[in-house]
């Protein structure tokens, strides 16, 4: 059976996306409803604050199910294209060295420790074939030279995708669904979690108290791909 390959297609111009082209077309990249969250007391702060105590939190767009932007991002969680979070990384790595340029070329987010990703549980790892974090802490690595513990942090139940789920669904879904292991390599260390998708931040939350209870010195930041507008 032949097996056909349709064309790129840019999610907000429905252009052919060019050879070079990623994610969308040039003339759309602008586009992208940035959340500019260099900075403190930016929105994703905001959502996370009395949560947990964490020295930072980012993100680099905003997302709704039925945009353009969350179109790209099915695309890298469910349609077998995870290069496409890397692509989008190597855009949010752009924007915050320029930011850190600015505030003098020291701090966020050069005082990272270690990169730490939320992990899949082995059984959806299985399923879906890959993480689609991997893209985003792979350039994060190389970017910013910061070392990254993948095996620190576990995924130690399965569950439920939390689409469709209110917010105390989400919550009581991924409560206790973290643990940690080798907890003396993240002791004093300040960690960068990394997601591809904060929405209520309940799965960094429950990642970020996992964290805590076993390494009660380290300090946390959060860097997402994606901030839920809602």
């Amino acid at each position: 059976m032949l097996n056909l390959i349709l064309p790129r297609r840019c999610p907000y111009c429905d252009s052919t996306l060019l050879p070079q082209e990623e994610g969308v077309c040039l003339r759309c990249l602008p586009l992208l409803p940035r959340v500019h969250a260099e900075h403190p007391n930016n929105d994703v702060e905001r959502r996370l604050f009395g949560r947990f105590p964490f020295e930072h939190a980012t993100a680099y767009c905003y997302y709704g199910q039925k945009e353009p932007f969350g179109a790209i991002l099915r695309q890298s969680k469910f349609n077998d294209r995870p290069w496409l979070n890397a692509w989008t990384t190597r855009l949010f790595v752009q924007e915050l060295q320029m930011a850190a340029i600015e505030e003098g070329g020291e701090g966020w987010p050069y005082d990272i420790d270690v990169i730490v990703p939320i992990p899949l549980h082995p059984l959806r790892l299985l399923f879906r074939g890959y993480n689609q974090c991997a893209g985003i802490v792979e350039v994060l690595t190389k970017a910013w030279h910061i070392p990254l513990e993948s095996g620190c942090l576990r995924k130690r139940r399965y569950t439920r995708s939390q689409i469709g789920l209110s917010n105390e669904e989400r919550y009581r879904n991924v409560e206790g669904s973290f643990s940690v292991r080798h907890p003396e390599r993240l002791a004093s260390k300040h960690v960068l979690l990394v997601d591809d998708v904060l929405t209520t931040g309940s799965t960094v939350v429950a990642a970020a108290d996992a964290l805590l209870q076993s390494v009660p010195d380290v300090r946390l930041s959060v860097l997402t791909l994606a901030f839920s507008r809602g």
